[in-house]
């Protein structure tokens, strides 16, 4: 029972998290008016016809903002390599490079191999 409601809520959270745009146009919609009395700019201005809009731009502007900030990735490549026993291959070009986090396999002398075999891993 525990699991199944933890497994609900998790569920729950995440749908929310993707329902941002929504959930904030929803909250505008049901408190249009509150929301034009307290927040509006343009109070002073009765021809804009504003009726809260530009807080809603505001809040839409500040959600993307924090979406944005969440989007950092850190993007790094590394090349897992199989070295048959007795055969090896040097490519012409150097048209790979190894990238890591310790800079360990940039000093490394590794050779490639390329076969037209494909690798069957160990049946039991």
């Amino acid at each position: 029972m525990p699991k199944s409601i933890l497994n609900i809520t998790l569920a729950l959270l995440i749908l929310l998290n993707g329902m941002g745009y929504s959930l904030i146009q929803l909250d505008f919609s049901i408190n249009r008016e509150r929301i034009a009395e307290l927040f509006c700019i343009n109070q002073d201005k009765p021809e804009l016809s504003c009726n809260g809009q530009c807080e809603l731009s505001r809040r839409l502007d500040m959600a993307h903002d924090q979406e944005e900030s969440k989007k950092t990735f850190v993007q790094e490549e590394i090349m897992l390599v199989y070295i048959l026993p007795g055969q090896s291959y040097t490519p012409e070009r150097d048209w790979y490079q190894f990238h890591s986090m310790f800079g360990i396999l940039d000093e490394l002398n590794l050779k490639f191999i390329t076969s037209n075999e494909f690798f069957h891993p160990p049946c039991f």
